[in-house]
């Protein structure tokens, strides 16, 4: 019973977790989304309520479209890797768990 009691614990931790980084991402999305288009020059048009990003930009040609030149940092790629490899790892224990948690297990 009480290695029971200790698997849905941890499948209640690593459910929370999930929800916990799948809210963050989805919170933050336009910032992560800015993160992914700006690895390269990038100029920032708004257009509407959302923003049009050009790659490979420079200053005198995103002035010509009214943008925000944003000068490229090639370091920017891996907070959107970092977070799907921590996601995909927290939802992986989460769904191994849970079915464990259920009583289905793999066929062997």
């Amino acid at each position: 019973m009480a290695t029971e009691q200790a698997g849905l614990n941890k499948t209640l931790f690593w459910g929370a977790v999930s929800a916990a980084l799948y809210w963050f991402l989805f919170q933050y999305a336009n910032e992560f989304q800015q993160l992914a288009h700006t690895t390269l020059d990038a100029c920032a048009v708004q257009a509407g309520a959302g923003t049009i990003y050009y790659n490979k930009a420079t200053p005198e040609l995103c002035a010509e479209q009214g943008g925000v030149f944003i000068p490229g940092n090639w370091l920017k790629v891996f907070a959107p890797i970092a977070m799907a490899f921590v996601l995909s790892y927290a939802h992986g224990n989460f769904t191994g768990m849970f079915w464990d948690a259920l009583g289905l297990k793999a066929k062997k």
